[in-house]
Parts: C-alpha cells; sequence; structure tokens
C-alpha cells in the first residue's frame, strides 16, 4: 500500500516504527543518520525522536566526535524500558531469568524444586517468579509477560503439555501452571524456546539443528530463520532418533535413542562420581580413560549429525548445559568424524556454539513477549 492510501495516522505510526526499528538495529545513531538511511526528512525524524524519547523508549547518551560540524548526538534505545521473564521448568529445579528488550540477562536465579502437577508447586512458582519479577524491575506494569519453557511437547493451541515423561505429567493444562503469575504467560517446549534464543542473536541462521546438551537431551529444527513445529509439534525431536539397534533403553519406551548416548546424563553414567569439571579437566590434561569416553560421546554425536544431515543440509548449533565445555578441538574433532565417511566428505556445515547454555530455553521462552513489544512501538 502506498502512503497515498494511508491515514495520517497509519503514516506516523509507520515512520515512527521504522525510526525505533533503526535505532534497535544500529544500537547508536545520530539523528542525521536516522534521516539518511532511511530517506526521512529531518523533521520528520526530529518528531519521531521528541515523541519516543517522552514515551521513555529511547534517550541521548552522548555525542559522536565532530568531523567539522556541530557535534551529533548518540541516540539509543532505552534497553531496560520493558522487561521479559522466562523460567525452565525441569523435574528437580526452576531456572528464571529477566531479560531487557536486547534479549540480554538482567538477572537469574535458580531454585531447588522437584516438579509437582498441584497448587503447592504452582503457588510456589508463582512466588518465585514474581520474586524475581519485582527484583528486575520496580514497576509491575513494565514486565511483558512470562514464558514457561517445559521438558514437553505442547499442543498446537498451547492449551495442553501432550507429552511430558520427564516430568510424569502428560496431558497437564498449561493454566493450571500460570494459575499465580499476574502477568500474560506462553508455555513452549524447551528446545524450541532454546532455538528462539539462538536465532534471536545469530540473524545469519537460515536453517539449522539446534542439540541442547543437558541433563536430558533436547533438539529443535529451524527452517528459513523460523523454528519448524510440524503437523503435530513433534518437528525435530530428534533425540529420539535411533543410533544404535537395540541399545540403551530410552524413557520414550524404545532403544538406541540418541537420549541415551548423547545427554549430559549419559555422559555422567560413562563418567561415574566425578564432576563435569573434574572430567573435562582430566579430559584437556589427556588421561586416557576418560579422554576414550569423550572421544565415543563425540563419535555418537557424529553418527547423529550424519543422519540428520542426510534429511537436512544444515548448520548445527550446540546448546545447553554441556555447551560451555565444548572447545574448538571437540568442534574439530566432530567435524572430522563427520566427514570421515566418503558421502559426507565435502559437507560444509558449520559447527555453532549456543551462547547461553543451560538457561537458553528461559531466555528463549520471554523472547516473544520482547519480539511483540518492538515489532509494535
Amino acid at each position: 500500500m502506498s502512503n497515498l492510501g494511508m491515514t495520517t495516522i497509519e503514516v506516523k505510526k509507520i515512520n515512527r516504527s521504522k525510526v525505533y526499528g533503526l535505532i534497535y538495529q544500529e544500537r547508536s545513531v545520530s539523528k542525521q543518520a536516522i534521516s539518511q538511511k532511511l530517506n526521512m526528512g529531518l523533521t520528520t525524524v526530529t518528531q519521531n525522536l521528541k515523541a519516543l524519547e517522552e514515551d521513555g523508549w529511547i534517550c541521548r547518551t552522548g555525542y559522536y566526535e565532530s568531523t567539522g560540524g556541530r557535534k551529533a548526538q548518540a541516540i539509543e534505545i532505552v534497553r531496560n524500558a520493558r522487561t521479559a521473564i522466562g523460567v525452565f521448568l525441569f523435574k528437580r529445579k526452576i531456572i528464571l531469568a529477566a531479560i531487557d528488550l536486547y534479549g540480554e540477562i538482567i538477572l537469574q536465579r535458580t531454585v531447588e524444586k522437584r516438579f509437582s502437577a498441584d497448587e503447592e508447586y504452582y503457588q510456589f512458582l508463582g512466588k518465585e517468579v514474581m520474586k524475581l519479577a519485582n527484583s528486575a524491575e520496580s514497576n509491575p506494569d513494565k514486565i511483558l509477560g512470562v514464558g514457561i519453557a517445559v521438558q514437553g511437547i505442547i499442543s498446537t493451541d498451547g492449551s495442553e503439555i501432550k507429552y511430558a515423561k520427564l516430568l510424569e505429567q502428560t496431558g497437564l493444562k498449561t493454566e493450571d501452571l500460570t494459575r499465580y503469575i499476574p502477568y500474560e504467560c506462553i508455555v513452549e517446549h524447551d528446545s524450541k524456546a532454546a532455538a528462539y534464543a539462538e536465532i534471536w542473536n545469530q540473524s545469519e541462521i537460515f536453517d539449522a539443528i539446534i542439540l541442547l546438551l543437558n541433563k536430558n537431551l533436547g533438539s529443535a529444527l529451524i527452517v528459513d530463520g523460523k523454528v519448524h513445529h510440524g503437523k503435530s509439534m513433534y518437528s525435530g525431536t530428534i533425540e529420539h532418533m535411533r543410533i544404535i539397534s537395540d541399545g540403551k533403553t530410552c524413557y520414550c519406551g524404545a532403544k538406541g535413542c540418541l537420549e541415551t548416548y548423547c545427554s549430559a546424563e549419559s555422559l555422567q553414567h560413562e563418567i561415574g562420581e566425578i564432576s563435569f569439571d573434574d572430567f573435562f579437566r582430566l579430559v584437556r590434561s589427556g588421561d586416557s580413560k576418560y579422554s576414550a569416553i569423550w572421544d565415543e560421546y563425540l563419535s555418537n554425536l557424529a553418527d547423529a549429525i550424519r543422519n540428520i544431515n542426510t534429511v537436512i543440509d544444515s548448520d548445527i548449533i550446540i546448546s545447553g548445559f554441556l555447551a560451555p565445555y565444548l572447545d574448538t578441538s571437540d568442534i574439530d574433532a566432530l567435524k572430522k568424524k563427520i566427514t570421515s565417511l566418503p558421502f559426507f566428505c565435502d559437507r560444509n556445515a558449520d559447527i555453532i556454539i549456543g551462547q547461553y547454555g543451560e538457561i537458553a530455553p528461559a531466555v528463549g521462552a520471554a523472547l516473544p513477549f520482547v519480539k511483540k513489544t518492538i515489532d509494535r512501538i
């Protein structure tokens, strides 16, 4: 639609959105640069900047170096103008995070609490969310909403957790989880929430598989820069791909699933009572026993990635609890294992380490509220 077919109010709204969007994208920009980049008159830019500043969305943060004339003011968004809350529910703990308008963590907290589908747990969850929200933002009106990531498949309408064997609560209504949270809420599958976080921070991602190496393995599929849900919301659940015929029994009931060989829990079972910090210290020092265990783990992961790449020739994002332990030598080893077979020898898939580690699903669950807000300004 051309500007001639729009009302004055619609044109003003579009201009406001364009100006804010550019400032958001550039992070710091001058009024003159906004005018040039948007091909918008200085008067119109000035009016929009004044309105955005009065509404608390942008601020002036100083001056750029002079290029011969008057110094231009640096303009940025007020990144804490609004706050979103993300929650990740495990069987035995809760991870909570507050994020700003750039999706960066303001505050985070982990609380030990065993999941239970009863009023006591729902009340506890509500209180913990409110504690974090009140610590992160003194004005409750500036809390955008609460996203909850769960280890389970969510129904297409978001009203029910269709499959949650790990939480032992398949069929739970999502409204029960949110009953004591006085903000708009959404509930999302943890792996898909983690994928949202990676897409948010890496705009160049087009097609990718995310592997969430948490206590229990998770995964998600990204196609055309968007999380793929599938007809029944099961798309991307690669953790239940069978990589070893008649292998270890998975919680899903099958044998030989990737979950049983590449989750952090499966690795812990192999290494015994030592901590992951000690395990990786021993691996890096060349200990033969633990290096062999780690090499086997990477081999299983490489097998899975090869299988994935026969379906979608894409990049791989490694996120979750184990991700921060991986270094460049591990990535090189994975690539070598993946390309060791002739059919895969010319594959050029990047293996990317995620930015958030175990907290990724909490951040990703909160991001839809941030996106909706910045799109509407």
